[in-house]
């Protein structure tokens, strides 16, 4: 029997906030990196309209940019913005330079790319421009050449400046996949359909030196759900063949793809995933058992999370799973030097062990080769989201740099932004920055330097 209350998602700092703020000289404890000279982004849903208790799933809502400018040892500002769509432009009045497409703006993650700043989201929605100061310019796949929509999670390649995605739109594309390139540019450069079959969700992906990741796993459109009219017709489904695709990333040919069986399960976020010697590909992932399968408003209700090692073989055609540590955890991250490569460290966050009562917790730092890890602990009533990395210009050491993350504290019903100095997690504070309101749970964000999308000329 599904599971219809969104009361969960929708209470404490699950809740949407009501106001758009800007805020100047932000209050520091401690001392901000000099040399931090850009902006942390966060996207996330934020519902404009009240939302329908009984059949509201945390996934859904108008997106909201959170973002603060950090210059010069000093936070200079904290803005929080609308995503431009249909419907922030009748329900606020709010128009824009560019049109914008979407009946709800993307509300899941926000990147900077070629001078350019996105908030993206899966499932057909193309991306949405946003100016240095998170106002909305309009809807933009990548200077007008993306096809079909595009995807919450791209991977960047630091070796090419490139950005692969894995898009799926069921609206558009039914039962294919789309596999996109995106070039140091910021337009398209290739695009390959690849067969599914039925009409799978594909959150993320995988990426290697010689591979997109494909990860077809047992939730996908549930058609009924669909013709009713539900917000999130997604299901899990017993039945599904779930399975791992490497497509070589020089693929002309959807042909050229291996399949590779897996046990039941569902990921949303990959850490990391690199290349062996020998043809094996290895993926560190956060794993659920199930999802959505009782729980129709959120993922919390039928698993939680763990870290696990994915070994894809490609002769034998398998992959073969190995937990790595069976603390719930999610939102994974490793420093961007080490991308599409083998690393060393990775970063999550807590999660509550309850199934019917979680928060967001603790920052872990995880030494793959030793097999241990440290923990930040933020205190009593405070919760850490996404560890976001941050290298240190000229660095020798893979953890030489810096954690950011929002913190929220349920004792004020504020949010903090917190700097951690990447190579000692369970060390003090680097710094924290107040905020003058809350940043609600989820979902994903990035550090954007000025290098990569500079603010406008004074």
């Amino acid at each position: 029997m599904f599971l219809n209350d969104a009361s969960p998602y929708l209470a404490g700092n699950f809740a949407p906030v009501t106001e758009e703020l800007t805020a100047f000289d932000l209050p520091v404890t401690g001392q901000i990196p000099e040399e931090l000279e850009g902006r942390l982004l966060r996207n996330g849903p934020n519902p404009i309209d009240p939302p329908d208790m009984a059949h509201h799933h945390w996934f859904i809502g108008d997106g909201m940019v959170h973002g603060v400018r950090l210059r010069g040892g000093k936070a200079e500002w904290y803005r929080n913005r609308y995503v431009g769509s249909q419907n922030v432009t009748e329900k606020l009045g709010r128009r824009t330079p560019k049109p914008v497409t979407a009946n709800s703006g993307p509300n899941t993650n926000v990147i900077g790319h070629a001078g350019r700043t996105y908030a993206i989201v899966e499932a057909g929605t193309k991306p949405v421009e946003l100016d240095y100061e998170l106002e909305t310019i309009g809807t933009d796949g990548f200077c007008d050449s993306l096809p079909n929509g595009y995807t919450a999670h791209p991977k960047y390649d630091p070796l090419t400046g490139e950005m692969h995605a894995i898009n799926y739109a069921p609206q558009v594309l039914m039962d294919k996949l789309e596999y996109v390139v995106v070039g140091a540019d910021g337009t398209m450069t290739k695009s390959l359909q690849i067969s599914a079959p039925t009409m799978p969700m594909v959150h993320d992906m995988g990426l290697t030196q010689k591979y997109a990741v494909v990860f077809d796993l047992p939730v996908a459109v549930d058609l009924d759900l669909a013709f009713s009219g539900a917000a999130f017709p997604l299901r899990w489904f017993d039945d599904y063949d779930a399975r791992v695709g490497l497509l070589p990333r020089s693929a002309a040919t959807e042909a050229e793809i291996v399949w590779c069986s897996i046990g039941p399960c569902y990921a949303f976020h990959p850490l990391n995933s690199y290349d062996l010697d020998d043809g094996r590909v290895v993926i560190d992932i956060c794993r659920y058992d199930k999802l959505f399968d009782n729980d129709r408003n959120g993922p919390f209700r039928d698993s939680l999370p763990q870290l696990e090692r994915w070994t894809v073989d490609p002769k034998a055609r398998k992959v073969t799973r190995d937990v790595i540590d069976e603390r719930f955890q999610e939102f994974p991250r490793v420093a961007g030097s080490v991308l599409n490569q083998k690393h060393r460290f990775g970063y999550t966050t807590a999660v509550g062990t309850s199934l019917n009562q979680w928060a967001f917790g603790d920052t872990i730092k995880h030494d793959l080769d030793a097999g241990t890890s440290q923990v930040h602990e933020h205190g009593a009533g405070r919760g850490a989201g996404e560890p976001v990395f941050v290298s240190r210009s000229g660095g020798t050491t893979e953890d030489e740099g810096w954690i950011l993350t929002t913190v929220y504290d349920a004792t004020t019903d504020r949010s903090d932004i917190v700097i951690l100095d990447a190579a000692d997690i369970s060390g003090a504070e680097v710094a924290r920055i107040e905020l003058p309101a809350r940043i609600p749970h989820g979902f994903h964000g990035n550090w954007v330097r000025d290098s990569v999308t500079p603010p406008p000329a004074s």
